[in-house]
């Protein structure tokens, strides 16, 4: 083989090596994929979401936000497990654990409703927030991106509302 092929055939398998190697911004695109709020939107959209999108590490026992406080963001959750809980009286109700590729406080993406429970990481957590004024700041620059993410969030509502209608009419006795 001539030196001039093995230099070509070196410079190809380095460049395949490079494309191969990740880098954390395809790394995050890949994650936003497997969220359901994003799983509709093109390698394009998802780039200007995950620009709008804010990393951040807790620590054990760390809240990441806590009931009663205004809501802000939506949070995915890269690493790690968050305990989602309310706190009544002397008890607290643990009403959900989340893992890698959860989502939660999806509601503050509409509103500033105070949150309705606290979120607490249980280990070494690592997740993306995408703020409401982020969101709405997508809106004037990109409003298909935003009105996809936002219909997907309209669905993902009104799902939980019909699952909550079913529970509510398993539970009420009917009256004659």
């Amino acid at each position: 083989m001539s030196t001039r092929n093995l230099v070509a055939d070196k410079l190809l398998w380095e460049t395949l090596d490079r494309w191969k190697r990740s880098s954390p911004e395809l790394d995050r695109i890949q994650f936003l994929k497997t969220v359901p709020f994003f799983d509709q939107l093109s390698n394009r959209q998802l780039k200007s979401v995950s620009d709008i999108m804010f990393e951040r590490t807790y620590d054990i026992d760390e809240s990441i936000f806590e009931e009663g406080q205004p809501g802000a963001a939506l949070f995915l959750l890269l690493d790690g497990k968050v305990a989602v809980e309310v706190f009544r009286e002397n008890s607290t109700t643990r009403l959900a654990v989340l893992e890698k590729g959860a989502f939660f406080g999806e509601m503050a993406l509409l509103d500033e409703t105070p949150r309705s429970a606290t979120a607490r990481a249980l280990e070494p957590t690592r997740t993306l927030a995408l703020y409401r004024n982020d969101l709405n700041g997508l809106v004037q620059k990109d409003a298909k991106t935003a009105c996809q993410i936002y219909r997907s969030l309209a669905g993902m509502i009104a799902e939980r509302l019909r699952l909550t209608n079913e529970l509510v009419q398993m539970k009420t006795p009917a009256t004659d």
